[in-house]
């Protein structure tokens, strides 16, 4: 059962709010439950004949079964904060039926998928359904199996956006879901290990965070999102004169890696840990630079930059500079941007940071002052335009690095600017951040 209507909604997404019921023992019951899958419409809130029984439910929110009279009723969906109604459904419930309502797609084309759950609910057993609610994921091949097998057969081939299938019987324990594109062995969503002690709904629904496109929502008597079991990385080189390799998990990820090199974009990794560790290209530096070595623990979904920072004539100095990073900006007015303090020049141990609009004065007193070598300042919103940073000597003025009068920030952007260099002279390197 579907129902769909086009809408153009918005608002601000808020907290999960249940609503109390009326209760009378005359009267016959079903039992409903609501899940928000739709990645870009607003917070709703869930009304049963024109009375709200949730309120502001975001993406990726849901309830567990709610007591709901039994027969013909009014589900609609009302944009939180306001009183229009986005979506409007009449549906038929049984007595003692168990019914999921999902509302998915773009919000241009919002529309209710109702599961009736009422046989898997009540057949003693422990069942899987699966559902498919990323509508710009194309068609995939689902596997579930142990957790750590191989992907061997699919479990269901070719599914499509708007389908789902049960996988009935199914024994407690922990299992791995995978996704790859339909025909393809190329792993787009891992859950890594998933434990399942009972029934449960595994709804694959539009990523918000995290390199892969989708993650997966697993909905019992609540809902828990599963991000796929990834992070990214991305390496920097800024220890002055010498030529890196790098190495992560064991393996040789970049190889005569140069002063002020990026490793070009962000590698995927599995989360947890990762061990990373520099050395030097030249044989006669391969042993210097152990302290340039560290087990980084990396939280799914999250991105990292790595900056192996300092200076080989002083490289008792040098550090690993690990960095979450943001990834979007959804401001329309602001861009965000971090600067960070990986110079091992004396002289420049600490420095005081000007930020300005280009072709005005610099500030009287420094926006950032005191930053010494290996911290950065965090995300700053500025707001969009073309500006000047004037990274100086503690408690001067002027600029030590060129080539920054003219940072252009655009709404909605994501940058990092890091500093480098050694007391010969000093540089900065520009990233984008946004995905």
């Amino acid at each position: 059962m579907k129902v769909s209507q086009l809408i153009a909604v918005s608002a601000v997404s808020l907290g999960l709010v249940a609503c109390g019921s009326d209760d009378n023992n005359d009267k016959d019951y079903a039992y409903l439950r609501v899940l928000h899958a739709s990645a870009d419409a607003p917070a709703v809130d869930v009304l049963v004949d024109g009375k709200a029984v949730l309120e502001n439910v975001s993406f990726q929110q849901g309830s567990g079964y709610l007591k709901v009279e039994a027969g013909g009723r009014d589900v609609a969906l009302r944009v939180a904060g306001t009183d229009t109604i986005a979506l409007q459904a009449s549906l038929t419930l049984e007595e003692d039926g168990r019914y999921s309502v999902i509302a998915q797609n773009q919000v241009a084309n919002l529309e209710l998928e109702v599961l009736d759950d009422t046989a898997r609910y009540n057949n003693d057993s422990t069942d899987v359904t699966v559902v498919h609610a990323a509508p710009t994921a194309g068609n995939v091949d689902v596997y579930v199996t142990a957790n750590g097998a191989d992907l061997g057969q699919a479990t269901l081939s070719d599914v499509p956006f708007d389908a789902n299938a049960s996988l009935a019987d199914v024994a407690m324990g922990d299992y791995q879901v995978r996704l790859t594109g339909a025909g393809s062995d190329t792993v787009v969503y891992d859950s890594g290990s998933l434990a399942i002690a009972g029934d449960i709904t595994a709804v694959a629904v539009a990523s918000s965070k995290g390199a892969s496109p989708v993650t997966l929502l697993a909905w019992s008597d609540s809902v828990t999102p599963v991000l796929d079991n990834s992070a990214e990385v991305r390496v920097v080189h800024a220890v002055d004169a010498a030529d890196v390799d790098v190495y992560a998990g064991g393996n040789k990820l970049l190889d005569d890696f140069s002063f002020m090199d990026t490793s070009g974009g962000y590698v995927k990794v599995m989360a947890g840990e990762l061990d990373v560790a520099i050395t030097g290209a030249d044989s006669t530096l391969q042993d210097a630079f152990s302290n340039l070595s560290a087990t980084l623990t990396l939280a799914r979904g999250e991105s990292y930059t790595v900056i192996a920072a300092g200076d080989t004539g002083a490289l008792a100095q040098a550090q690993l500079i690990t960095l979450m990073d943001k990834r979007n900006n959804a401001s329309s007015t602001d861009g965000d941007v971090r600067l960070v303090h990986a110079s091992s020049a004396a002289a420049a141990d600490p420095v005081d940071i000007f930020v300005y609009g280009q072709g005005s004065t610099q500030p009287a007193q420094p926006n950032f002052a005191d930053v010494t070598f290996g911290q950065d300042t965090g995300y700053v919103a500025l707001p969009a335009g073309t500006y000047t940073v004037d990274i100086a000597a503690d408690g001067t003025t002027t600029p030590a690095i060129p080539g920054t009068d003219a940072i252009a920030i655009e709404a909605g952007s994501v940058s990092t600017a890091i500093a480098v260099g050694n007391g010969s002279g000093l540089s900065a390197i520009l990233l984008n951040d946004q995905r």
